[in-house]
């Protein structure tokens, strides 16, 4: 009887195991431009340009590959903390910025390169994704 106990249980943590490892992970996507890639751009490539990408996350979406993805505004504010005192000042365009980000489902890091080097962004010079695997915390979540 101890056997079978032990067995069943042996089998379970397994079966849970695997269960786990075949599940899809969450990443983030952040969309990095040089200055503001968007402003550059003639009025007929701006439009080209979100035409190829809404086509990219309307794909990423039919795959049941995207959880969300929207693009941020360029302004915003910086809120910092320095010995206690938490101060707050406008973001600048510096050399870079984020534009937007995606999260997607993967089942592991490889892919969810894979999924980023596909989209059409790198078609053109200045663009970059940071691709960051997203933690899952219990009770957070």
């Amino acid at each position: 009887m101890r056997k079978t106990v032990l067995l069943m249980c042996l089998l379970v943590g397994t079966l849970t195991s695997m269960a786990q490892k075949s599940e899809s992970a969450k990443f983030m996507f952040l969309v990095h431009s040089g200055k503001n890639q968007m402003t550059e751009m003639s009025a007929q490539h701006q439009k080209e340009h979100i035409q190829k990408v809404g086509a990219y996350i309307g794909g990423l979406a039919k795959l049941g590959k995207l959880i969300d993805a929207q693009p941020l505004a360029m302004e915003g504010e910086l809120i910092s903390a320095k010995d206690g005192q938490v101060s707050q000042k406008k973001l600048t365009i510096a050399n870079q910025t984020i534009a937007g980000y995606y999260v997607v489902k993967a089942k592991d890091l490889e892919e969810a390169i894979a999924i980023a080097k596909a989209d059409p962004r790198f078609e053109e010079n200045g663009w970059q994704l940071e691709v960051r695997p997203i933690k899952q915390v219990s009770g957070i979540n």
